[in-house]
């Protein structure tokens, strides 16, 4: 297991090719939750994901992959704007508030670019944020600008996985009291690809996943 599953809801940030999709994606394949993957930029992802069409999909079809186990990559047509990928962000993340999963029997729901999440459809991702534990819906929010996350996306993460970041982000660093310099001696002496992990109490420097 990649991820220390503590029941919660994770926060992944780095930025642009520092691994943090990759390690998503490898790391939710191995839980035996179902998964579904908002994938906003067409992503690569591994064999155990069922890549579907975001205008070729039912509801009640989703909920039933799910309940197995599936893992979901849904894909957004290229010709769509903004707003239709939004309204089907809400849609989705209201309905699985109600579709019936429990603490017991969870899903993931991974957003991947959390912070381009606008208007409507950001707040329906930070009521799962809130709401969604006891209703069986655990969010992994997945961002290369954590700053301009929406503060409950990390504030509600019991894990976070860091890969490396530029100095843009120290603000970020700052107001969840971690080192920023200590951050990027663990990068290095990890290697490329590697992340910290922290759950607000340690810091833990960690390796790769291996492809």
């Amino acid at each position: 297991m990649y991820i220390d599953h503590k029941s919660n809801h994770i926060f992944i940030s780095g930025m642009t090719r520092s691994g943090k999709t990759y390690f998503a994606v490898r790391a939710l394949e191995d839980v035996p939750e179902g998964v579904f993957f908002f994938n906003l930029q067409n992503a690569e992802v591994t064999p155990r994901y069922i890549t579907l069409s975001a205008d070729d999909v039912e509801f009640k079809k989703l909920v039933e992959l799910l309940r197995s186990g599936a893992k979901i990559d849904l894909r957004f047509p290229r010709y769509w704007k903004i707003k239709q990928i939004m309204l089907v962000i809400k849609y989705v993340s209201d309905e699985m508030l109600k579709a019936g999963f429990t603490e017991q029997k969870p899903i993931y729901l991974m957003y991947d670019e959390c912070q381009t999440l606008e208007k409507e459809a950001r707040n329906a991702v930070r009521l799962v944020a809130t709401r969604g534990l006891y209703l069986g819906c655990r969010c992994v929010f997945i961002t290369q600008r954590p700053a301009l996350a929406d503060l409950t996306f990390y504030t509600q993460a019991a894990e976070q996985y860091i890969f490396q970041l530029g100095k843009g982000e120290r603000e970020y660093f700052k107001q969840k009291g971690i080192d920023y310099d200590l951050c990027c001696r663990i990068w290095v002496e990890k290697g490329k690809h590697s992340y910290i992990y922290t759950d607000g109490w340690k810091i833990e420097g960690r390796k790769a996943i291996e492809k």
